[in-house]
């Protein structure tokens, strides 16, 4: 699912991508995608009844 999308290229002015899946009681960002020369972040958790909250909230 994308949320979001700028109209250039993430080559012009960056952008942020992840995989968001769910295991149970939490919600997983990982894979996030970073330039070549740079160390990938580690996943973060966010749990799910909170996720859901804030993700529906307006």
């Amino acid at each position: 699912m994308v949320l979001g999308e700028p109209a250039c290229t993430g080559g012009c002015c960056g952008f942020l991508s992840v995989f968001v899946q769910r295991h149970g009681g939490l919600v997983e960002w990982s894979g996030r995608q970073v330039p070549v020369d740079q160390v990938h972040p580690p996943a973060l958790h966010f749990d799910a009844d909170q996720y859901d909250a804030e993700a529906t909230r307006r």
